[in-house]
């Protein structure tokens, strides 16, 4: 009997050790196991680490050449609709001068008419004179008047066979001496345009045949007299009279009808001698 119950105790103990050294083994490896997964996972993070980095830049780097293509684009786009709006203002402006110089011709009292382009004009003599495609070649000769903007502009310089220099008025060194007419209600004085005062972006006009009445708002047309015969061209309107220091003499300062800071399209009036 007491040997069955040692039997038995034995069996129990080795069942209880056998049960306690599996749990330790299988703790054991589940360590072990971890450990070594946490090994792993940080040789992963650290091959892969390189890798996600080129992948971000990468899609950096293509993001940025999206935007600068797009940036390429949009640049593009707006040069051209700017390019259009100037080209639709500019034969706006053209089409406008064309419409002022076929209103004028039939009030002109010229029989000889040249329609022309300006074709060249620099900064450094803008105001001097503009460069025309009409030379004798066309019919130009350097008694003719040029008009522009509803009025006188300036008159023939030199002449070329298919290209002429025109004398704009607003050159303060101008000497054409072209005659023109000052209305003073029925009464007409005569006088020779002397120079442009740039100061005041005015027309000089001295040398008056008369000496009756001149008042501010007068009409100003061109004569007809010397060099330049064509009559009646409308020069500008009155803004003052001076008189000299012994009242001997006046000069009257004219604004012009025409602007001719920006001529697309002229036109060369003239009679024969």
């Amino acid at each position: 009997m007491n040997r069955f119950k040692k039997s038995k105790y034995i069996i129990v103990l080795f069942v209880v050790v056998l049960v306690v050294s599996v749990f330790l083994v299988t703790t054991q490896s589940s360590a072990v196991v971890t450990k070594a997964g946490d090994g792993i996972s940080l040789v992963d993070r650290i091959v892969q680490k390189p890798f996600q980095w080129l992948s971000s830049v990468k899609s950096d780097l293509g993001r940025l050449t999206r935007t600068y293509n797009e940036n390429e684009t949009l640049k593009k786009e707006l040069y051209q609709m700017k390019k259009e709006t100037n080209e639709a203002d500019s034969l706006k402006e053209e089409n406008e001068q064309l419409r002022q110089l076929l209103d004028m011709r039939s009030k002109l009292n010229a029989t000889k008419l040249i329609a022309s382009d300006v074709i060249m004009r620099t900064p450094a003599t803008w105001k001097q004179e503009l460069t025309i495609d009409a030379g004798s070649q066309q019919g130009v000769t350097s008694n003719m008047l040029v008009i522009a903007g509803g009025g006188l502009i300036g008159s023939v310089g030199k002449v070329e066979d298919n290209s002429t220099v025109v004398n704009l008025l607003t050159n303060a060194e101008n000497t054409e001496k072209i005659s023109v007419k000052i209305q003073h209600g029925s009464t007409s004085i005569y006088g020779i345009i002397i120079g442009y005062d740039k100061e005041k972006d005015l027309l000089k006009i001295s040398q008056l045949n008369s000496s009756s009445d001149i008042s501010q708002g007068d009409k100003v047309v061109t004569g007809g007299l010397g060099n330049f015969k064509t009559t009646d061209i409308p020069v500008g309107e009155v803004v003052s009279v001076t008189h000299s220091s012994d009242y001997l003499t006046r000069e009257v300062m004219v604004k012009l009808n025409a602007d001719p800071m920006n001529l697309k399209v002229v036109e060369l009036v003239g009679n024969p001698s």
